[in-house]
């Protein structure tokens, strides 16, 4: 995708968060602890603040004219519009002129009570561990350790009691909202397909990233916790909407956050943004932005988007 975007003459520069680097068998947190959603948005300005200085030298161009536009997929997506709803992207260096976050829901439309109960107990689960200190792994994990058992050994037979490795791996891919407690959709999964293979991405290559660093194990527990108190409706867990005044494109993905998650863009950061556009893109999963066969698709409809839209 960078590379994509970076052949379109745009000066492109990735942000990874903190967590990408722990490795699977870690077992020690503490280094965690203050981890916060705060500390992400100051990376994130950091890294915008960088990017748009360093285009501006490349450029020689003021660094105050070099426009950025940030893409987020799921969890930097949460990032993505609670910075652009902060006070760093007020200042100078650390402004966004477009936002486009991917597949993410910041608030449920409230005919759906019951994936906002959901969300609550997911909340307060989250919240007694961060009191207990007590960190369990996140489905990544659980993934990243079958996907080494698909990649080593795909016949063998798996935990699951009649699949193989390989169709187990393929389970939690296309089925992902069977192996959730709360799952966001009654739908919702990373790639689509079924028992027999994936659908739109190469399984092969979908295990080899999987295995070397292209998913993350463990999710700081803040950032969970302040993602179900959105969704969960929580006091004191909201991003204020009408702070969010740059032009924005949600994009949901079908088999993923979907229509789930453009709500909250259109009819609350739309009610005072008129610059607030939405749409859904194919039934292939929360994932799909990423390494699918026709994900260029859809980063041209992206590059479509920034190129006809001013600040």
């Amino acid at each position: 995708m960078a590379i994509y975007y970076a052949q379109r003459k745009y000066s492109v520069y990735i942000l990874d968060r903190r967590e990408t680097n722990i490795p699977p068998d870690e077992d020690d947190f503490s280094f965690m602890e203050y981890w916060t959603v705060e500390e992400h948005l100051n990376d994130t300005y950091i890294a915008i603040n960088a990017s748009r200085s360093h285009t501006s030298f490349l450029s020689k161009k003021p660094a105050e004219n070099i426009e950025v536009t940030a893409i987020g997929h799921s969890h930097e997506a949460l990032i993505l519009t609670a910075y652009e709803a902060s006070q760093y992207d007020d200042m100078p260096l650390g402004s966004v002129d477009r936002i486009v976050p991917v597949d993410i829901i910041i608030k449920y439309d409230p005919q759906y009570p019951e994936l906002i109960y959901n969300q609550t107990q997911e909340f307060n689960i989250i919240s007694s561990e961060i009191e207990n200190e007590v960190y369990e792994g996140t489905g990544m994990a659980s993934m990243i350790y079958v996907a080494s058992m698909a990649y080593s050994n795909p016949e063998g037979s798996s935990p699951y009691p009649g699949l193989t490795n390989i169709q187990l791996f393929r389970l939690m891919a296309s089925q992902t909202y069977i192996l959730s407690s709360y799952p966001y959709t009654p739908d919702y999964h990373y790639w689509s397909g079924d028992l027999s293979g994936l659908s739109y991405v190469n399984e092969s290559r979908l295990l080899y990233l999987t295995l070397s660093g292209g998913a993350a194990p463990f999710t700081p527990k803040y950032m969970d916790q302040f993602m179900a108190g959105l969704m969960g409706n929580v006091d004191g867990y909201e991003i204020n909407s009408s702070s969010v005044d740059s032009p924005v494109l949600y994009v949901g993905l079908g088999g993923g956050f979907g229509d789930y998650g453009s709500w909250w863009y259109e009819n609350e950061a739309g009610n005072t943004n008129s610059r607030v556009t939405s749409m859904i893109w194919n039934n292939q999963g929360h994932a799909s932005l990423l390494i699918d066969q026709n994900s260029p698709e859809l980063w041209a409809l992206i590059d479509n988007w920034i190129k006809n839209t001013e600040t």
